[in-house]
């Protein structure tokens, strides 16, 4: 098995959210990483289940670098990448870019994503993927449950192209979580958050 870089700790305005989203997708068995290895394992997976390539791996590990708290793996018995979830935290600039037609996920503006001492306004499932059934249903699990523990009261974006992608943005669309417009998630109302 392969040893991960050990990630600092959270720090700025959203620590204590991202602590408790490592903690959610960690209890279903997905760890944060900024090895480009984990980042190139993980993003031959998802070319694989999603059939066509995907941004760089460099990208992704700049916008990890960036964010801290935006590549996480799990890994199989055999060392294999098993699933992946790759979030990007907007901040102010980015959310009026995706509001406005001018962001890109194939290739997303650093300046565009909420940099480890900045709040996010919002998040955009980058992309997610599982290798067997086992491991879709966790990423799917992980990133709901990451939505109601860590992130309830920002507004979520995806735009899914796998079946797990659109189970998980149906299951945050649930009648307890506030309605979805064209992969929109806003966020919960204070009333059904419970905090």
């Amino acid at each position: 098995m392969r040893d991960h870089i050990t990630l600092s700790s959270a720090e700025g305005p959203d620590a204590l959210r991202t602590e408790r989203l490592r903690a959610v997708l960690g209890a279903r068995g997905f760890s944060a990483s900024a090895d480009i290895d984990d980042i190139r394992d993980a993003l031959e997976l998802g070319a694989s289940a999603l059939g066509e390539a995907l941004v760089a791996a460099e990208t992704v590990a700049a916008c990890e670098a960036r964010t801290g708290r935006c590549f996480f793996i799990r890994r199989g018995p055999d060392g294999r990448a098993d699933g992946f979830i790759a979030l990007l935290y907007l901040n102010d600039e980015g959310y009026q870019a995706l509001m406005y037609g001018r962001f890109t996920p194939e290739a997303p503006e650093l300046s565009h994503l909420a940099a480890r001492d900045e709040r996010a306004l919002a998040i955009y499932v980058w992309c997610l993927a599982g290798r067997g059934v086992d491991d879709k249903r966790a990423v799917v699990r992980a990133v709901t449950e990451a939505r109601r523990e860590a992130f309830p009261d920002i507004a979520l974006f995806a735009r899914p192209v796998s079946r797990e992608g659109r189970m998980m943005t149906a299951a945050l669309d649930a009648p307890s979580a506030g309605a979805a417009w064209l992969g929109w998630v806003p966020a919960s109302p204070p009333e059904l958050r419970g905090s």
